[in-house]
């Protein structure tokens, strides 16, 4: 089953009288190649959410009940957003925020890199578990109860690594931030250029608690999303020049991009070619330490 970790109805404000959108995709030997694409022909990966072990009822629950929900209930913000609109009832924002730390959540790369997390931790011993399965264990079992764990759950690990991140986009410290911070819609319309987007299209800062503390998104070719943590700097973002302000942002979402950047037309391809993937992207899930 197609999983769109890029829903289709973020994209559609980039789609032409041709109703396709210009996609750039980075394949063999990083080349990047660039055609016209229907958005349910792209941003999407065989599977991606399906839960193994599961019945064939449930298995793809959580791309049928769970994302599919999230993205329609995030509809209404984004279209209001696109009429300049900024969601002021707390049901609405609760799920634009949802669909926000989703994007950084539902793409291949960092569901990899959950999953190879919570193994990690599902890893560390337990001193009661480990004592316990001393005491039970057969002489052919290993020697460990993680170790296991591991040979004889294996589907139930991954199965609990996709829950789990379920319910981080639902319910964390991140989310009761971005739905309390300053939110901002920018029109950059009056400039020619325009916003790009791509598989890693959420810029946030380091320090969500600190001055400069924020999340941006673009949400069509000419509508930018923007929550800040301070009121004036919110004030000196939307401030700066429109033209500086799509030029930076085309950079970021350019950058971060991994194999897939999205616009209007052709006009930045140059950019896309010499610059997708050079930079890093948000990430909720820590680094493993060395060693």
């Amino acid at each position: 089953m197609k999983h769109h970790y890029i829903p289709q109805f973020y994209l559609r404000p980039w789609e032409g009288d041709d109703n396709q959108l210009q996609e750039f995709k980075r394949g063999y030997l990083n080349q990047v190649t660039t055609k016209r694409v229907f958005t349910k022909q792209t941003g999407y990966a065989p599977d991606l959410y399906t839960l193994p072990g599961a019945t064939e009822e449930t298995k793809q629950n959580v791309e049928k009940a769970f994302m599919a929900l999230l993205d329609n209930e995030a509809v209404k913000a984004r279209d209001m957003m696109l009429n300049d609109q900024i969601p002021a009832d707390p049901k609405t924002r609760e799920s634009w925020t949802r669909f926000v730390l989703s994007m950084v959540f539902r793409n291949p790369e960092e569901m990899e890199k959950f999953k190879a997390s919570f193994r990690n931790e599902i890893r560390k011993p337990d001193p009661k578990i480990r004592a316990e399965y001393d005491r039970l264990k057969d002489p052919d079992d290993p020697e460990t109860f993680e170790e296991w764990l591991m040979q004889n759950r294996p589907e139930r690990m991954e199965r609990s690594a996709i829950l789990t991140m379920t319910n981080l986009v639902q319910r964390n410290n991140v989310n009761y931030l971005l739905r309390t911070m300053h939110w901002r819609v920018i029109d950059v319309s009056e400039v020619s250029r325009r916003l790009m987007t791509s598989d890693r299209p959420i810029m946030m800062s380091n320090g969500m608690v600190q001055y400069g503390g924020h999340f941006a998104l673009p949400i069509s070719p000419t509508k930018l999303f923007l929550a800040c943590t301070a009121v004036q700097f919110a004030n000196e973002f939307c401030a700066m020049a429109t033209s500086k302000i799509v030029r930076d942002v085309n950079k970021i979402v350019i950058g971060q991009g991994r194999k897939f950047v999205y616009a209007k037309d052709t006009a930045q391809q140059t950019d896309v070619r010499q610059h997708m993937g050079r930079l890093p992207y948000p990430s909720f899930v820590r680094p493993e330490p060395n060693g």
